[in-house]
């Protein structure tokens, strides 16, 4: 080693949060280092730069500060000093091409624990090494993480950034699995169910107030749509001569494979038919929606043209099949608004149905909110049962493997009571809220379906029946509504009936009419759906935001018809 005595030089420390963690090479041991050094040699210290930041190369704020400052007093500064020659950089090319420039500007690059003479061919064959080791070793770190991680992905356990939902997580043995978001991992439920209609656009979907929570933007909602985790499945993509596979996930599936299958068919589907749903008219509106009622089979519609070279409009089936049935469009389409008109009740059996309604949550509220309380009792004591679990294991009173069998039961205790306790609050939440507009929609939708667009009418249309609906000429078979609807339309029909029986006062009758809420998954969704009719009709300008139509100028309550309709 040369005479150092009052040499300057400038010192660079840096650290990673691995190098901190694991070994301990923390910024102020450093710099505890490299001054001693100095102080021992006599040298000056002009200035000294630190970071936390990895080094793969050397796009490094701190550095470009130092390669800065060095320019501009490379007169002033004989050395630049690290602690270890990874310290410096773990590329080994790079860092000679900056060893050269620092010594084109007078600047020598040491490290204080293994010092380099420069003079010395042999250590500088040396310093290669030294400079080489770092980029080796963090190859063979890199490779062996990338293996463990492709083999926890084999075993089903995703490792890498965890999808809207989730949240990450580790299983009774302390291994990573990613858990349900209690928040989100519902909504996104939700927005399998939502879009699996076939009702909805992605884009009407993001507009929808329940779902701003998850701030989608169109890119990652369609992502969300195709990802197979929600299914429970992880990819393990292709590598080397290994084919890429699907393998079961450890982790719970938010959606099931039904719904996630009916959701990738929609997809595929709109993508194939955009061009054609893009040309599809207004004035034939209800293609696709209409049953032959004399061969079952589905009625399209098309245009004829008189000698006088007036348009007339039809419904028909197929005549390839042999089936001749055709109608004007004109007769369907009135009788249509016949036919909402017909299921509008009147004001006083909503009255009474909203009487009926506000008992049955009375009756019901302390019922259900005493299951509510049982539920997180039993929580609470699986919680309590957990840490006693815990405590023993401390106190060496339980082995290990006894404390991760006990441990994983009540896991999957505490799973259950979670998801029950989710449902209970999932039914009670906003039910009577979507009942009432569900009833509002019904009083209104004469109206609001004349006001619409095509896109709107079909999505009413698809929201309000179960089936394909049936038009023989003249008038409509009777429907079969959504389940959701349905309950409705009942319930309404009961009490017209027993409102002309009683002939009563709205406020002495209502507890006579029992009323039972189906309690189904199936049930809950389709009044959910329908109440996602509000901002549809909303943000359409169709209605304000109670669900009462919005008569805009010039417009009758009429439905306009082409000429020769």
């Amino acid at each position: 080693m040369n005479n150092l005595q009052g040499k300057k030089a400038i010192l660079y420390r840096r650290v990673s949060t691995t190098d901190q963690k694991v070994f301990g090479n923390s910024l102020n041991a450093q710099q505890g280092s490299l001054r001693d050094f100095c102080e021992k040699n006599s040298m000056n210290i002009v200035k000294e730069f630190q970071e936390d930041y990895s080094a793969k190369n050397f796009n490094r704020p701190e550095w470009k500060r130092l390669n800065a400052f060095a320019k501009k007093n490379k007169k002033d500064i004989d050395y630049l000093l690290v602690v270890d020659w990874d310290r410096f950089s773990r590329n080994v090319f790079e860092a000679l091409g900056v060893i050269n420039d620092f010594k084109d500007m007078g600047i020598e690059v040491n490290c204080i624990g293994k010092w380099i003479n420069y003079s010395d061919p042999s250590q500088i064959m040396m310093q290669l090494m030294y400079l080489g080791m770092p980029e080796v070793d963090n190859k063979i770190r890199s490779q062996k993480v990338q293996m463990g991680m492709r083999q926890g992905l084999k075993e089903g356990r995703w490792n890498v950034m965890q999808p809207i939902g989730y949240v990450s997580g580790k299983d009774e043995l302390g291994k990573p699995l990613m858990q349900l978001d209690l928040i989100k991992a519902p909504l996104i439920k939700e927005l399998f169910n939502t879009f699996s209609l076939g009702v909805y656009s992605q884009n009407e979907i993001l507009k929808m107030p329940k779902f701003r929570k998850l701030k989608l933007s169109k890119s990652t909602l369609s992502r969300v749509l195709r990802n197979i985790l929600y299914v429970g499945d992880i990819k393990v993509t292709e590598k080397n001569d290994e084919p890429e596979q699907i393998v079961k996930g450890l982790h719970k599936p938010i959606v099931s494979r039904e719904m996630f299958n009916k959701v990738q068919y929609l997809l595929a589907s709109r993508n194939r038919n955009t061009s054609k749903q893009n040309k599809m008219r207004d004035d034939m509106y209800l293609r696709g929606h209409l049953k032959c009622v004399k061969c079952g089979g589905n009625l399209t519609g098309s245009a004829s043209t008189s000698k006088t070279g007036k348009k007339h409009y039809y419904y028909h089936c197929n005549r390839a099949k042999g089936c001749k049935e055709s109608f004007r469009v004109k007769d369907a389409h009135n009788e249509l608004i016949n036919l909402f008109r017909d299921l509008k009740p009147p004001v006083e059996v909503c009255d009474l149905f909203e009487l009926v309604l506000e008992d049955y949550y009375k009756s019901s509220k302390q019922t259900q909110y005493n299951e509510i309380k049982r539920v997180k009792s039993e929580i609470e004591d699986l919680v309590l049962k957990k840490d006693k679990l815990l405590d023993k294991l401390l106190d060496e009173v339980i082995s290990d493997d006894l404390f991760k069998k006990h441990t994983k039961n009540i896991e999957k205790e505490l799973t259950e009571k979670r998801n029950e306790l989710s449902n209970l609050n999932d039914y009670q939440k906003d039910l009577s809220e979507y009942i009432n507009y569900g009833l509002k929609l019904m009083q209104n939708l004469e109206t609001l379906f004349e006001q619409s667009n095509v896109n709107v009418k079909n999505k009413l249309l698809s929201s309000i029946f179960d089936e394909k609906i049936e038009f023989d000429g003249q008038k409509y078979r009777t429907p079969k509504f959504k389940e959701g609807f349905e309950f409705i339309y009942q319930k309404i029909s009961e009490l017209q009936v027993f409102k002309k029986e009683k002939g009563d006062k709205l406020s002495n009758v209502s507890h006579f009419v029992p009323l039972t809420i189906p309690f189904s998954n199936s049930f809950y969704q389709n009044l959910t759906n329908i109440y996602a009719l509000k901002e549809l009709l909303y943000n359409e300008g169709i209605a304000d935001y109670n669900g009462l139509p919005l008569i805009k100028p010039h417009q009758s309550n009429t439905l306009l018809l082409p000429n020769g309709y």
